[in-house]
């Protein structure tokens, strides 16, 4: 039996700056697309629950108002088991993400990736944090979560268009 849906999770370390940004801009991609939206839900949350039920930094909304990135992302949530277990996908932004993940996860069915190998296959790339800095490097930022989302987006498509929803 397929499923109906695929859930989608997003992770950084606080939940405020990497993750919210992918969540809308993943967001953004699953809606524009007629074989993709009411069928992947994406949210997002951090490795730390520092900022749990904060909204994004106000740099990130910034960053995604000025690409043109509508939505307002979830409050910030703190990624424990039953977050993880929840998902059929968890793609986290750098490899102690992964190995975060990894570790508090006990669904084997959920798969984990990092967000730049959508973009840079195998290479196992970290997305820096721009949170120490300025405008210019959550708009970097920004743009590697934008070509990263394009292609997890085409991901989802290519194996929906295959009639399987194993991401």
């Amino acid at each position: 039996m397929v499923e109906s849906r695929v859930r989608v999770a997003v992770i950084c370390t606080g939940n405020i700056c990497r993750s919210p940004m992918a969540e809308v801009v993943v967001k953004h991609f699953v809606e524009s697309d007629s074989l993709l939206r009411h069928r992947v839900e994406v949210t997002s949350a951090g490795t730390a629950n520092w900022h749990v039920g904060s909204p994004m930094d106000a740099r990130a909304r910034r960053a995604l108002d000025r690409a043109g990135f509508e939505g307002p992302g979830s409050p910030a949530a703190f990624a424990d088991r039953s977050y993880l277990d929840d998902h059929d996908l968890v793609v986290g932004m750098t490899r102690e993400h992964i190995h975060e993940v990894k570790k508090r996860l006990s669904n084997r069915s959920t798969e984990v990736v990092q967000l730049r190998n959508y973009i840079e296959p195998g290479r196992d790339l970290d997305l820096f944090d721009p949170y120490y800095g300025g405008d210019d490097e959550f708009d970097e930022c920004l743009e590697m979560i934008r070509r990263g989302g394009q292609r997890l987006t085409s991901e989802f498509r290519r194996r929906l268009d295959a009639g399987s929803f194993e991401v």
